[in-house]
């Protein structure tokens, strides 16, 4: 569990926290407030797991065995949740969360006709 940023409760679990985003915060359930974790260096996570499990395949394939494989997905998922874990979560104010909701809105339906009128 992680305390939230404007009342300091530790009230949002790890599963929000990693789903949160400005469209869909964390919800502190002691003071209704709004939170998410920022992703700036989100492509961090996957360069590095990529990179990891590439490498684990490529040993598995010389060594011909399944388990530098399995250690690399392993460690991809570690460095990725350690990541998520050491990210702090900042507050949003209510109206930053419907300024986002209705930008990606706006967005969803701009691909929505989009792929509508080409097909």
């Amino acid at each position: 569990m992680y305390q939230c940023p404007a009342c300091k409760a530790t009230t949002i679990r790890f599963s929000r926290k990693w789903l949160s985003t400005p469209v869909v915060p964390a919800h502190c359930r002691a003071c209704g407030a709004y939170s998410h974790a920022h992703r700036s260096s989100g492509g961090l996570g996957i360069v590095v797991g990529a990179l990891v499990i590439t490498a684990g395949g490529i040993a598995a394939s010389a060594l011909q065995a399944f388990w530098p494989l399995g250690l690399g997905i392993t460690a991809a998922l570690s460095f990725c949740v350690w990541h998520i874990h050491r990210i702090p979560l900042e507050a949003l104010s209510a109206e930053q969360v419907s300024v986002a909701r209705a930008t990606e809105g706006m967005g969803f339906l701009a691909f929505l006709m989009a792929f509508l009128l080409n097909s």
